[in-house]
């Protein structure tokens, strides 16, 4: 709106309008100033929670036996025999000599070729091929008995999920309490039960996407259903899974008035149908992974991996043999088949010789020369394949023997993989990792130490600087004085009687030193009550004996754990207040907008009513004049 100012008056309205205003505005300015510090609040608390989440990670992840039970191994010689260490319950050394390593079985051709270009007369193999399958719903096709040609291959009929939809939510908004919250499910012959989050919802996709959010509480139920909304807002119950092996029925519950369903509503699956050659096949079981036999009604059949729903359409399906070509050709069509060894043409200098290597090493893996690919092609063996063997001197030497170069059982945690013949023995030797035990307990502290820290930043009281986002916060304190206590607290019947024992101490400023040789030292003289120091394998009887991660987890699942930790809870806390800064701050711009409109038209009423003033004192100014000049 455009204001021309003081006309009669000469004031400046315009002005004074906008600093009344101004004034009029303060306790607005104050409510979003309080809105900004809750938002503050609830960024930081939700922060602390995840750094909380983070460092409860990692003491469960250090509690397990795997975090303390750490192996390092060493090899003697190294190019030959290498190490790998996992977790162990023992330590020590291993000698033995490697005798053997496994090799794969290599087989030639005897005749010699002129050339690789040239034609050689063997047949090749006969490979299956498939391709535009996937958009089909399968992930996989495989087919055996097929003769060389094209394979008709399509889906006919897609399949699709048992769906119930309701009738149309009957009331909106609608409170969702304990008396209508929940739904009752049979699914594929397995029965559930899901409760509503009670609240009010002021619309259907809310009201659908909470029966969503219930059904993803409960595992089993999100596995096999979902809910939805349909195009006419109703609400959708289906299966995940396609096909007439699955079905779902509603059977019962009491919030099924509320969501407009109807017990002993019953859907099942819709199949996909396939046909191979003509030949149609009914899948009843769409899920992902199925492996189905789709016979085609002679000699052939394909076994094809369902993705998880089938759709009308075709693929692209042959069977083709690499006829009589070069002796290049044949070995890029051996590669191509898959038929368990690897081929190469090998120039000797006087020709080429075709030589098969298998592709699994050790006595058991041969190379089988199947004269339907090779023709009258034949072969001579170049090497037969070996298994891996070790052997351990002494008195009575004995072997031990594997398909592979690797070693799995020999050391328990202790892998060992050999690579070359050694003519001495090789020790093996493993010992506790001492290091990377105590790089993961460092890990733990600065985390802690982190939170601790921004803790401490986010709840200062500086009467000097900006209000600090959590300035007097309880909820964010008690966090912290909770973490220290928890880590620092005694542990009785244990030979370390505290972690200040080992290394870990608590400061005055309230955050955490670490000894890290300290701490290896006492890993070393006693590793037994160091582990259970921090993580008690068993408990005394009839108490309960925490370690210092163990009072770690609880602390943090309790400050964090969703709809009852306490910094869960005072994160909706600050959310709700901050819904209901701004409630306020939008009511109180409405009554400035009115209380402007007020003013502005109060002073266009005075500009007004001065000008009518100016008028009359114009008007009597010209009487008395003229009645001045009469008398004269």
């Amino acid at each position: 709106m455009t204001n021309i100012d003081g006309l009669s008056s000469g004031l400046d309205t315009t002005s004074i309008i906008n600093q009344l205003m101004q004034l009029e505005r303060r306790p607005q300015v104050a409510l979003t100033a309080r809105r900004d510090q809750e938002q503050k609040a609830r960024t930081e608390l939700s922060e602390i929670r995840s750094d909380l989440t983070a460092l409860r990670n990692l003491a469960a992840d250090l509690r397990l036996t795997t975090g303390w039970d750490r192996l390092a191994a060493t090899s003697s010689n190294e190019e030959a025999v290498s190490v790998t260490a996992t977790a162990a319950s023992s330590t020590g050394s291993y000698s033995f000599q490697v005798t053997s390593v496994a090799t794969a079985a290599s087989v030639y051709s005897t005749a010699v070729y002129a050339s690789a270009d040239e034609p050689i007369g063997a047949p090749g193999p006969s490979v299956f091929n498939a391709s535009g399958y996937g958009t089909l719903g399968f992930s996989g096709l495989s087919g055996t008995g097929f003769a060389d040609g094209t394979i008709d291959f399509a889906v006919t009929q897609s399949s699709d999920a048992a769906r119930i939809t309701g009738a149309g939510i009957p009331t909106i908004p609608i409170t969702i309490d304990g008396t209508n919250d929940r739904v009752d499910v049979e699914v594929s012959g397995f029965s559930f039960s899901v409760t509503l989050t009670h609240d009010t919802y002021g619309t259907e996709e809310d009201l659908a996407a909470a029966l969503s959010a219930a059904i993803a509480t409960d595992n089993g139920l999100q596995a096999v259903a979902r809910a939805s909304l349909d195009e006419s807002n109703r609400i959708e119950l289906a299966t995940k899974a396609e096909g007439s092996a699955h079905s779902i029925t509603i059977t019962g519950g009491t919030a099924l008035a509320a969501l407009g369903l109807t017990a002993g509503s019953t859907a099942t699956g819709t199949d996909g149908i396939v046909e191979v050659d003509g030949t149609a096949t009914t899948i009843t079981d769409a899920s992902t992974g199925t492996t189905v036999t789709l016979p085609s009604g002679g000699t052939g059949s394909i076994e094809a991996v369902v993705a998880g729903a089938l759709r009308v359409g075709t693929a692209t399906v042959t069977q083709s043999t690499s006829g009589s070509g070069s002796l290049d050709e044949l070995v890029a069509a051996l590669n191509g088949a898959d038929l368990g060894y690897t081929a190469i043409a090998v120039n000797t200098g006087n020709g080429y010789r075709l030589q098969l290597t298998a592709d699994e090493i050790g006595a058991d893996a041969t190379v089988a020369v199947d004269p339907a690919v090779f023709g009258a092609m034949e072969f001579t063996v170049l090497s037969s394949g070996t298994d891996a063997e070790l052997t351990v001197q002494g008195e009575n030497p004995f072997t031990i023997v594997s398909p592979t170069n690797t070693f799995g059982e020999l050391l328990p945690g202790v892998i060992v993989t050999v690579n070359a013949v050694t003519d001495t023995p090789v020790t093996v030797t493993t010992e506790r990792d001492v290091e990377a035990v105590t790089e993961s307990v460092g890990e733990l502290v600065t985390k802690m130490n982190e939170i601790l820290s921004r803790i401490a930043t986010s709840t200062r009281n500086d009467p000097n600087g900006d209000r600090s986002p959590l300035q007097g916060n309880r909820e964010a304190r008690r966090a912290a004085d909770q973490l220290r206590s928890a880590f620092v607290a005694p542990l009785e019947g244990n030979a370390f009687t505290s972690i200040g024992v080992v290394g870990i101490e608590l400061t005055r400023e309230g955050t955490l030193t670490f000894d890290e040789q300290r701490f290896a030292d006492a890993f070393a003289s006693d590793a037994t009550a160091l582990t259970e120091l921090f993580a008690v394998r068993a408990a005394g009887e009839g108490t309960e004996r925490l370690g210092a991660l163990d009072r770690l987890i609880q602390v943090a699942e309790r400050a964090t754990a969703v709809g009852e930790g306490y910094l869960y809870t005072a994160g909706e806390a600050a959310e709700r207040r901050i819904d209901d800064y701004g409630r306020q701050i939008e009511a109180f711009e409405r009554r400035l907008e009115l209380r402007e409109s007020t003013l502005r038209r109060t002073y266009a009423n005075l500009e007004v009513a001065l000008g009518g003033l100016q008028q009359q004192s114009g008007w009597l100014a010209a009487q008395l004049t003229s009645l001045g000049g009469a008398e004269s």
